[in-house]
């Protein structure tokens, strides 16, 4: 190859090469842009053991449903702010379906019991928690043990009626447990069966059109 081809080739290398840098130094912070621009958002979910009060149906042919107080908390970890426009609640099922029902969805409300007010706004950084009462139906036997209690004491509370479900061997949802209590005061409950715990999912929507949802269960599978 001449010195002329050579001279040549290597002008065309380095203008290629000067091409894509300057692609590059425009499609970097573009892309940076969009990324900054978009809702980021992460969710948590657990239930309220201690002082979430439980909610039974007060009109057995509209709803034998239960409700149980989870708390969840949705934090702003994108950079822009967003509003939380709507929530949906489902009960996922093993065929891959989802159902609703009447009690499903106990509403949002905050650590006084009050109504939360939708929208609400989230700036980044921020984090908000609620309750949300998330219902199911339950087996004869859980739901004879739970409306006694309550008929005998009122209201109750979550950690209250675990421990009077499990001293008959039971779960909220039906499934095996082992209560023990030792001299010394204390007790340990083992919970042997998770396949009966309803599993969730929970949606909110924000004010630019997306949804973000989280799937949740006592089931430690999910």
């Amino acid at each position: 190859m001449s010195n002329g081809n050579n001279t040549d080739w290597f002008a065309r290398v380095v203008a290629v090469l000067g091409l894509v840098l300057a692609c590059a130094s425009i499609v970097l912070p573009y892309v940076k842009d969009i990324s900054d621009s978009q809702e980021a958002i992460n969710i948590t979910a657990k239930p309220e053991s201690g002082g979430g009060i439980l909610r039974l149906s007060g009109n057995l042919e509209n709803s034998r449903a239960i409700q149980i107080p989870w708390v969840f908390t949705i934090s702003n970890t994108g950079k822009v702010t967003f509003s939380i426009t709507s929530y949906t609640v489902h009960k996922l099922e093993g065929n891959g379906g989802v159902s609703y029902f009447s009690g499903l969805d106990g509403g949002l409300t905050d650590s006084m019991n009050r109504p939360v007010a939708i929208p609400f706004t989230l700036n980044p950084g921020e984090s908000e928690s609620f309750r949300l009462h998330l219902g199911y139906v339950p087996e004869q036997k859980v739901e004879d043990i739970l409306r006694n209690l309550f008929e005998k004491i009122g209201p109750v509370e979550y950690q209250s009626a675990f421990h009077t479900l499990a001293k008959q061997g039971l779960t909220f949802y039906g499934g095996d447990a082992v209560y023990r209590e030792f001299e010394d005061g204390n007790t340990l409950i083992s919970i042997e069966s998770f396949d009966k715990d309803p599993v969730y999912q929970v949606s909110f929507g924000t004010g630019r059109g997306n949804s973000f949802a989280i799937v949740t269960s006592t089931n430690p599978a999910y």
